[in-house]
C-alpha cells in the first residue's frame, strides 16, 4: 500500500485513526503495530516476516547490550552483521556479480527487494550503536520497539527516525488538535506536490531520458532542471505525507528537507538534503572515522568512504556510487581548496554554484549508464557539435512552463512564511494570524486536496522514486 493511492486515502486512513484514538493512549502501540504490518503486508505479505523478525532480533541484541559488562563488542557487530545481511544479499547480490563477471550467475538471480529494507535496516543499526556507546538504554518492551520499526508513516521510504527522539513519544501518545490539524495540512501539501508537480513533470522527464541522445544542448539542460524538480517534489512529498501522518498519531517527527537548491554549496546541499540520511552517515561513519579532524589525507579517505557508501546505498550501480563520490570530490575540495574563497564569493554567485552542483548530480543519479550521463553532459556545454536548441525544447517547455515557474517558486522558498504560520498558529497557540487569512489559507488547502485528490483518482498510479531505495 502506498500513500498516493485511493485504498490508503479512503479507507486504511480512516480507519487507522479511528482504531488509534479509540483505545486508551497508553495502549496505543498495539494499533501502531497492526496497522503498519497490515499496511507492509499489503503489497508484500511474505516479505513482512523479515521486518518482524529484525524487530525481534535487534530487540534481543539491544537488552543484551545494555545488561553486558564483557563482550559488547561482539554484540554489537554481531548485531550489525545480522542487520546487513539480509540488506547485501536481497539489494546487492546481482550488482556483485556483474561486477565480478558472472554474467549469467546474475541473470540467475531474481531476489526480491522489501520496500523501505535501506530504511528500517539503518533505524535498527543506529539504535544499536546508541545502546553500544550508552548513549541510550533502549527499549524496555518488544512491542513499543516494533511500533517504532514498523510505524508506517516512514516505513517504505523515511525519513530515517531515531529511536531517542521517537521511543519517548510512543510511550503514551496523545490526541493533540492542534498538531493533528497540522498534520493534516502537510498531508495535503505532500499530496498535492507529488500529484500536481512531480508526477506531471516525470511525463516529461521520462520522455527525455529515454532519447538515444540529447539533441541540444537547450534540452540537455532542460532535462537537468525537469529532472531537478521532479525528484524534490516527489522525496520532499513522502516526507511530507510522512511527517504529518506521524503528527496525526500525535508523534513528531524531525524535518527531513530544507530548501535544498537554496544551498550556496555541495555540503550545504548536503546539510538541507533527506537530513536524516545525511545525519546518520555523519554520526556513525563519517565521525567514528575521525570525521574532519584528521590529517589532509585521512579526510579524504573518510570523505571517499562515506560518500561511495552513500551512493551505494540508494542503489545497486555505478551511476549511483559515482554520483556519491562526485559528491565526496566537490566537498573535500571545498574544504581543502576553494571553500573559504567561495564564503567570499555575491550570494547570487554562490547560489548558483549550489544549483549547478545539485543539478549536475541528478543527472548522473537519473542516468541509466555512465554513456547517457556522459551524452548530457557532453552537450551542457554549447560547441559545434550539437544545435543550441531543438524541437523537444519547444515541446517540453510548451508542455512544461507553468509547472517550471510554480515549481522554482515553490522551491525557493515562496510559501514557507504561510507553513511556518500555520505551524505556529496550530502547534504552538500563537495567535499571529488574523481571521481573514487564515480563512483564505483554509480555502486554499481545501482546494488543493480537492484537486490533488481528482488527480488520485483518475490518474495512474506513479510510485516515489524512493521507494526503489
Amino acid at each position: 500500500m502506498v500513500f498516493t493511492s485511493t485504498v490508503f486515502f479512503f479507507a486504511f486512513m480512516p480507519i487507522a485513526f479511528l482504531s488509534y484514538y479509540l483505545v486508551p493512549s497508553r495502549l496505543r502501540t498495539l494499533p501502531i503495530v497492526l496497522l503498519s504490518l497490515f499496511f507492509y503486508a499489503w503489497g508484500e505479505p511474505r516479505l513482512v516476516i523479515l521486518i518482524m523478525v529484525s524487530a525481534v532480533i535487534n530487540f534481543t541484541i539491544g537488552k543484551a547490550l545494555v545488561h553486558a559488562t564483557s563482550q559488547r563488542r561482539a554484540l554489537l557487530v554481531l548485531g550489525l552483521v545480522l542487520n546487513l545481511l539480509p540488506l547485501v544479499i536481497l539489494k546487492y547480490t546481482h550488482f556483485i556479480l556483474m561486477t565480478l563477471g558472472q554474467t549469467q550467475a546474475a541473470n540467475r538471480v531474481h531476489l526480491p527487494l522489501p520496500i523501505g529494507v535501506s530504511f528500517y535496516t539503518f533505524m535498527a543499526m543506529g539504535y544499536l550503536i546508541d545502546i553500544y556507546r550508552r548513549r541510550d538504554d533502549g527499549c524496555d518492551h518488544l512491542l513499543r520497539f516494533t511500533a517504532y520499526l514498523t510505524m508506517f508513516p516512514h516505513l517504505v521510504a523515511g525519513p530515517i527516525v531515531r529511536w531517542e527522539h521517537i521511543g519517548p513519544q510512543l510511550r503514551n501518545p496523545k490526541f493533540d488538535g492542534g498538531l493533528f490539524s497540522y498534520g493534516a495540512v502537510r498531508v495535503t501539501t505532500g499530496l498535492a506536490k507529488k500529484t500536481l508537480i512531480a508526477d506531471q513533470l516525470s511525463v516529461t522527464v521520462d520522455q527525455l531520458f529515454a532519447l538515444s541522445s540529447s539533441p541540444s544542448t537547450a534540452t540537455a539542460w532542460l532535462s537537468m532542471l525537469l529532472y531537478s524538480l521532479q525528484i524534490y517534489f516527489d522525496f520532499s512529498a513522502y516526507s511530507d505525507i510522512a511527517i504529518g501522518l506521524a503528527a496525526m498519531l500525535g508523534i513528531r517527527f524531525h524535518e527531513n528537507f530544507n530548501f535544498p537548491y537554496l544551498a550556496t554549496s555541495a555540503s550545504d546541499f548536503w546539510r538541507r538534503w533527506h537530513i536524516s540520511l545525511g545525519s546518520w552517515f555523519r554520526d556513525y561513519i563519517y565521525i567514528p572515522m575521525g570525521g574532519s579532524r584528521v590529517s589532509r589525507a585521512k579526510l579524504w579517505r573518510n570523505l571517499m568512504v562515506v560518500w561511495a557508501l552513500t551512493g551505494l546505498w540508494h542503489g545497486a550501480a555505478w551511476t549511483f556510487i559515482d554520483w556519491g563520490l562526485y559528491y565526496g570530490i566537490l566537498i573535500g575540495l571545498e574544504r581543502t581548496v576553494y571553500g573559504a574563497a567561495l564564503a567570499k564569493l555575491p550570494a547570487f554567485i554562490q547560489h548558483g554554484y549550489g544549483l549547478i552542483v545539485a543539478g549536475v548530480g541528478w543527472v548522473l543519479f537519473r542516468s541509466t549508464s555512465l554513456a547517457q550521463a556522459q551524452n548530457i553532459y557532453s552537450k551542457l556545454i554549447p560547441s559545434g557539435h550539437a544545435p543550441l536548441t531543438d524541437p523537444w525544447t519547444s515541446f517540453s517547455v510548451h508542455q512544461n512552463w507553468v509547472l517550471i515557474v510554480v515549481g522554482c517558486a515553490l522551491a525557493a522558498g515562496i510559501a514557507r512564511p504561510i507553513m511556518q504560520g500555520l505551524e505556529n498558529t496550530l502547534t504552538n497557540g500563537a495567535a499571529t494570524w488574523t481571521w481573514p487569512r487564515a480563512l483564505i489559507s483554509a480555502l486554499v488547502l481545501v482546494a488543493l486536496l480537492v484537486i490533488a485528490t481528482s488527480f488520485l483518482v483518475s490518474v495512474s498510479y506513479k510510485p516515489f522514486i524512493y521507494f526503489r531505495f
